[in-house]
């Protein structure tokens, strides 16, 4: 990437050298340290033997991803960050894992599927060309099979150019250095993550990435967004509609309800 693009993610680095292109131009602004750096291949037959995958998933697996990498293992004394317990979770540590695709298509189920295929946080880097996407999810024990933990919501960026990122693509990924995140425990530190997911999605209806410090902020958030996301939906939805519908009055009706629609998504975008 030019130094001369205004928008470039490359941040001061620790041992003072310039970030590598792809993927490791994101690890390198987040400041990872190198002794985190695992970079072991995961052959792909682990998440069949480990996921009750249908036909479909596999074929997903088998022709959209080239090789999974777990390429950072966050934990305490690596990253000096206390691991966290209690009745609902267990953050002992935090996976970084690299998966290198052929194709985007179906990258939002193969990032559901390995999240629940692995028992501990990860942070889901997928790589297709000198793009990148970030997926995150929380964990928790599983109310109903003792031992066994489940993910919670899944939280996935955009794609993103890493070779011309927009000014808001360009905060987010400053925002995730990690000597900016909190070091309470990786409790937090992940919560930190998922929070700044949060305000990407955010800044795609705002225009303007922020990030906020308190979690009452980031619960209406994410309470709103889901509205907005809901609002998104029914208006795509009247759209096709539209296109299909050949009676005049019909189409007049629909067109209203879109605009009805789109302002009450202006309105909640702008408590954004």
């Amino acid at each position: 990437m030019s130094d001369s693009n205004p928008n470039s993610i490359d941040d001061e680095q620790d041992n003072g050298e310039a970030a590598n292109s792809g993927p490791d131009q994101l690890y390198a602004a987040m400041g990872v340290p190198a002794s985190c750096r695992l970079n072991k291949r995961i052959f792909k037959k682990l998440f069949h033997e480990n996921s009750q995958l249908g036909t479909t998933d596999k074929k997903a697996f088998k022709d959209d991803i080239d090789k999974v990498i777990w390429m950072f293992k966050l934990e305490p004394n690596s990253v000096s960050i206390p691991a966290f317990t209690d009745d609902e979770r267990e953050y002992l540590e935090v996976a970084i894992l690299q998966i290198d695709c052929k194709t985007k298509k179906r990258s939002a189920r193969i990032a559901q599927i390995i999240h629940r295929a692995i028992p501990y946080p990860s942070v889901l880097v997928f790589s297709y060309e000198s793009s990148v996407l970030i997926s995150v999810a929380h964990k928790r024990f599983s109310q109903s099979e003792k031992g066994a933990i489940v993910a919670d919501e899944f939280f996935n960026s955009e794609w993103i150019d890493l070779r011309c990122p927009s000014e808001v693509q360009t905060s987010f990924f400053k925002s995730l250095k990690l000597g900016r995140l909190p070091h309470t425990n990786l409790f937090a530190f992940y919560s930190a993550l998922v929070d700044r997911m949060t305000s990407l999605d955010c800044a795609r209806l705002t225009g303007a990435f922020s990030v906020h410090e308190n979690k009452q902020d980031y619960a209406f958030r994410r309470e709103s967004l889901a509205k907005c996301h809901q609002l998104e939906v029914e208006i795509n939805q009247l759209k096709l509609e539209i296109k299909k519908e050949e009676q005049f009055n019909r189409r007049v009706e629909l067109n209203m309800k879109i605009k009805e629609l789109e302002k009450q998504l202006a309105e909640i975008s702008e408590k954004l």
